[in-house]
């Protein structure tokens, strides 16, 4: 299992407007973290409203569901009260999260036909983008995060919308955890320690 270099000494601020450790997370039991691009990104909320569905399963396994952003203290605490109510929301508006686990950022990975395919398809499932709350041309990823500092499974999305799938995740979670069963969505499965993508 990799060891992402610096993550866990990276500083993040809490919804309380305290920094913390962003390693803290993960230094008792496992977490999955999930970095959005930012706060008011229609993407995002979508991502967040899959998770937030799956997290008793993820508590359940003995892990913690975190998300990351990187907007304003305040835009954090909104997304959690709308988006996520009573999930762990932190905030590195200097990005030093998202450099250590090699995130993309640009305007090519941000807008073209994937990302438009995956706007509409958020539209329609009836989330809606709430202006720019962060970085817009920041992209995210998920990270299965293990005591230790050690990553069982790392996703980095290619462009907006590129999420991975939820059953996937799991599934490494599930091999950590010692129940490496199935799920539901076999056929999205791959390795646990897959590498973060880099198209």
């Amino acid at each position: 299992m990799s060891r992402p270099s610096g993550l866990a000494g990276c500083r993040v601020i809490a919804l309380s407007g305290e920094a913390v450790r962003l390693g803290d997370e993960w230094r008792d039991r496992p977490a999955v973290v999930v970095w959005l691009r930012h706060f008011g990104c229609l993407l995002c909320k979508e991502q967040a409203a899959a998770f937030r569905g799956r997290q008793p399963e993820i508590e359940a396994l003995g892990a913690r569901l975190v998300f990351v952003g990187n907007g304003e203290p305040t835009w954090a605490r909104e997304f959690e009260a709308r988006e996520c109510r009573g999930c762990r929301v932190l905030t590195d508006p200097g990005l030093e999260s998202y450099r250590a686990i090699g995130a993309r950022r640009g305007w090519r990975s941000t807008v073209g036909p994937a990302s438009l395919a995956a706007g509409i398809r958020a539209f329609r499932h009836g989330f809606r983008q709430s202006g720019v709350r962060g970085v817009p041309d920041q992209q995210g990823g998920v990270y299965v995060m293990l005591p230790g500092d050690r990553a069982a499974y790392a996703y980095v999305s290619g462009s907006a919308g590129d999420h991975p799938p939820i059953d996937t995740v799991l599934d490494a979670l599930r091999a950590v955890a010692g129940d490496a069963a199935p799920s539901t969505g076999a056929s999205d499965r791959v390795a646990p320690a897959a590498a973060p993508r880099s198209a």
